[in-house]
């Protein structure tokens, strides 16, 4: 759609389908969904993502085209104060660990005030991947710097994940839940 954006309002609490986004997905595949916006997701546990302005797109993959794995969700690019902004606020509403977005923020200013653009190209940071409810999804949020774009050099990126990536988180903390804890060897005084 050019020249202006959709809005979209999607319930994901229950079901993370392609037909609860009005798409028909296939197997190894994606879907695109340009100028969307304002965008609102309802999620497990009670939250709801929201972005003013952003592209999305839906991933499935393996043989089971019917359900989400991911959401890839990508705000438009904007100045590094903003994005750390918007980043700060997603990680208080969702509970995420911000220690990699503020070092992100912390990196990018040292190689600013050292006048050195070379590292800065493609330097990446991050939230954690936590679970938002014990069954998932996943949900994270990242930054990267983009020198070919200096006028809004940092993409703020939102992932929402199910499928495999779900699968494995849920199945590591069953395991370690399961794994008896090592005895402390007491050492000698």
């Amino acid at each position: 759609m050019s020249g202006g954006t959709r809005a979209v309002h999607w319930d994901l609490r229950s079901s993370h389908r392609g037909a609860d986004l009005g798409v028909k997905l296939n197997p190894h595949s994606g879907h695109d969904f340009e100028d969307l916006g304002p965008l609102d997701i309802d999620l497990p546990g009670g939250q709801r993502f929201h972005a003013d302005k952003m592209f999305l797109v839906v991933a499935a993959t393996h043989d089971d085209a019917e359900n989400i794995d991911e959401l890839v969700c990508w705000y438009p690019g904007m100045p590094l104060e903003e994005a750390y902004g918007k980043a700060m606020e997603l990680a208080k509403q969702f509970g995420l660990k911000s220690d990699g977005i503020v070092g992100f923020r912390r990196a990018v200013l040292d190689h600013l005030a050292k006048g050195d653009r070379s590292h800065l190209a493609g330097l990446e940071g991050g939230s954690d991947f936590p679970l938002l409810t014990p069954t998932g999804p996943l949900f994270g949020i990242s930054l990267k710097y983009e020198t070919v774009n200096s006028g809004q050099p940092v993409t703020l990126k939102v992932n929402i994940a199910w499928g495999d990536n779900l699968r494995l988180t849920l199945r590591d903390q069953a395991t370690a839940s399961a794994t008896p804890a090592t005895p402390a060897i007491p050492t000698a005084p």
